[in-house]
């Protein structure tokens, strides 16, 4: 089994992390939750019996998360500078830029095209559209979502990235003209809510590799017998 650590803003997916994970430094330890879920026992009845599983989670609202990025600079001036950078160094290149002409070398040039006029306003309308039909490159790939009819949410949740290294994206949306994560979260916030969950779980490496990391939390907290949500700043 792979272990896997997921950030999501508001349910949707910024960036994972495989085989290992380190804590984004916008979430702080005072942001530990710990919570009781239930799932279905056998995935293929899913109102059958069920089965309780503790979730463990770095968790904060997107109110909290605007600010911390906010006090470590990143704005959505600072986004809309990388936008800038991002555009001219992608638009240097000819063709149908950094997509792929197989299978369909009309659709790479279609691409391309729309790229060149987009502002960061289409995009971020785009990204709105992409979030709200929860639409994920992986859900792409394993056929668990439609492809998108509009061409921007097409590149935002395509496979094609740059293949200049400064400009590889370091987040999970390959297509949106941003590489960094902090302004990739910044780029999220302007489409979700004020009140949405942002959160990085890393539960998997707590239950299956032994991760410390809530270990006295644990030590205080019984074995659920119903849903609950164990906070370690309002329990420490």
């Amino acid at each position: 089994m792979t272990c896997s650590s997921e950030i999501t803003i508001g349910g949707y997916e910024l960036d994972v992390m495989r085989r290992s994970y380190t804590v984004w430094e916008r979430f702080e330890k005072k942001d530990r939750l710990i919570r009781s879920r239930k799932y279905p026992l056998h995935w293929d009845m899913p109102h059958g019996e069920q089965r309780m599983v503790l979730e463990f989670v770095y968790s904060v609202t997107s109110d909290v998360l605007r600010k911390r990025l906010g006090r470590a600079g990143f704005t959505r001036t600072t986004l809309e500078q990388e936008f800038l950078r991002y555009y001219e160094t992608v638009c240097r290149q000819s063709g149908n830029l950094f997509f792929k002409t197989y299978p369909d070398a009309e659709r790479a040039q279609a691409r391309a095209d729309a790229f060149r006029t987009a502002t960061l306003d289409d995009w971020l309308e785009a990204l709105a559209k992409t979030v709200k039909a929860d639409v994920t490159r992986v859900r792409r790939n394993a056929r668990a979502s439609a492809h998108p009819d509009d061409i921007l949410v097409d590149i935002i949740t395509g496979s094609d990235s740059p293949a200049d290294k400064e400009l590889r994206p370091r987040h999970c949306l390959y297509g949106f003209p941003c590489s960094s994560l902090d302004n990739m979260a910044v780029a999220l916030l302007e489409v979700v809510g004020g009140e949405v969950p942002c959160e990085q779980n890393v539960s998997m490496f707590v239950e299956y590799l032994d991760d410390t990391t809530f270990d006295d939390m644990r030590l205080r907290l019984k074995q659920p017998t119903q849903n609950v949500v164990f906070h370690d700043e309002s329990d420490i």
